[in-house]
């Protein structure tokens, strides 16, 4: 039997609040693999130096009980007291020994400020309270695990997570040896460049050459990220490239904790888009959208309801909204909800909406099917992909098309019906567990490396300088 060693540093610094995207994906990954008592398994991480280590035992039982939800989660903002939000915190970092990534802090400091907003003076001051205490508690952890630096054996058999190998390529010197297999999701950042942040950019070009260098196999989550990653390769060091369908994992994930309703949307008709707000998921021809229909369609008109944190590249949007105050009688921004509370939005929504210009996969419009609800997609390939073809697209840029698409899907219940009882009909979603076994398959044919060094030996990985961080939610 194989010895696989797998890289559990995006759970482990995301810590215990509701993973999206990435994160998501890589915390169903480790608890299906954790579940799997037939493996010889060994669990590792990175350090922001670079270099790998294997989990200490304390580690590890942090680390099941993190993917498991054994731990209180931060989530959203409620109706809890300031001392209430104080201990949970409190416990949440005492948990994780102060291991947890930055993200964390954000996250809980915004609980503790009660507010959904990442900004402003309590914020700050929860954010700094927090960053102490995470020290206190990293000082009395013990640190470093037992055995060997796993990258270094040329038989190991290493998946190498998305976070793990942002910090690799960006600050390790020593070659690595064994045949690591890492996730790619999309090459966007190399494609269309004009569609993310300028550092994400230079920082994915670098963790790219590092996968080409380094990598034995890039597992991709869908044919379309499958080709876009062939065509970017380049030189006669080429790791191998495989096709492992992605799922979507929430409604999975919930484990039996039922929908929490938002007050706010109980009894209204409402439309969903869950996302990150930036240029490349095309929010503007849904402002642009909804601006023309809402007088057309006046009571008939759902609401539309964005869920997502504000991230970049995003003044279109904010000054059409300034310059359009009527569209705040229907359109909602909401981030920082719980699972459950998204679980409830799309059993309750009455149609989704994903116009994003580019696409890996679209985890979004994955989830939308996985609960049942009709979603219109946009023409990029990978979410006809996601979807299973069972979707209506629409052309991203083609505003007129997306106009008379969500007065259809607002007005026509017969069409929605017909939409419903395809997805029911016909929609496959891809389980943990399959998605688990189907990248422990591709880690288990990969060929013996011919001589020492990497599966397609050593080469030198020119630094870019600067330290810029990865998106974690861009799927």
């Amino acid at each position: 039997m194989p010895k696989f060693y797998f890289d559990a540093t995006q759970p482990l610094r995301w810590g215990p609040h509701p993973p999206v995207g990435i994160p998501r994906v890589e915390s169903a990954l480790i608890r299906q693999v954790l579940r799997r008592k037939d493996l010889d398994v060994v669990f590792y991480m990175v350090e922001n130096s670079g270099k790998a280590r294997m989990l200490t035992a304390v580690e590890l039982r942090y680390l099941e009980t993190l993917v498991e939800r054994r731990i209180p989660f931060i989530e959203g903002v409620g109706d809890a007291s300031f001392p209430s939000r104080v201990k949970t915190v409190y416990r949440v970092i005492q948990a994780s020994g102060g291991s947890a990534g930055r993200e964390l802090d954000r996250v809980s400091a915004a609980y503790l400020a009660n507010r959904s907003s990442r900004s402003g003076l309590p914020f700050e001051l929860a954010k700094l309270g927090i960053r102490i205490c995470k020290l206190v508690f990293a000082a009395r952890t013990a640190r470093g695990g037992p055995g060997a630096d796993p990258l270094s054996d040329p038989d190991a058999l290493c998946f190498l997570s998305n976070t793990g190998l942002h910090s690799i390529a960006g600050h390790r010197s020593t070659e690595v040896r064994a045949k690591v297999s890492a996730i790619l999701h999309d090459t966007i950042p190399l494609d269309m460049p004009d569609l993310v942040h300028k550092g994400h950019a230079t920082s994915f070009a670098r963790d790219f050459r590092w996968m080409q260098a380094w990598c034995s196999q890039l597992v991709c989550v869908s044919e379309y990220s499958a080709r876009t990653t062939r065509a970017g390769l380049e030189g006669e060091r080429r790791p191998k490239v495989s096709v492992n369908p992605l799922g979507s994992f929430l409604r999975e994930g919930l484990a039996g904790r039922a929908p929490e309703p938002v007050e706010a949307l109980v009894g209204a008709s409402f439309a969903i888009y869950c996302s990150t707000i930036e240029i490349r998921k095309n929010h503007i021809t849904l402002l642009r959208a909804w601006e023309r229909l809402m007088p057309l369609l006046g009571d008939r008109m759902p609401q539309l309801v964005l869920c997502g944190r504000w991230g970049w590249m995003v003044e279109e949007v904010e000054q059409y909204l300034a310059e359009h105050p009527e569209l705040s009688a229907k359109v909602s921004f909401l981030s920082g909800i719980s699972d459950p509370q998204l679980a409830w939005l799309y059993q309750n929504a009455r149609f989704g909406v994903f116009p994003s210009l580019a696409e890996g996969w679209g985890l979004g419009a994955a989830e939308c099917l996985d609960f049942g609800l009709p979603v219109l997609i946009s023409d990029a390939p990978a979410l006809a992909e996601a979807t299973q073809g069972l979707m209506p697209v629409i052309p991203a840029r083609d505003l007129e098309g997306w106009i008379a698409a969500v007065e259809r899907a607002a007005t026509d219940d017969e069409w929605l019906a017909t939409l419903r009882s395809a997805i029911a009909a016909r929609y496959r979603p891809t389980s943990e567990a399959e998605f688990a076994a189907g990248l422990l398959a591709l880690m288990e044919q990969l060929p013996a490396p011919d001589g020492a060094g990497a599966a397609f030996g050593p080469a030198p990985v020119a630094s870019l300088g600067g330290e810029v961080a990865a998106d974690p939610a861009a799927i």
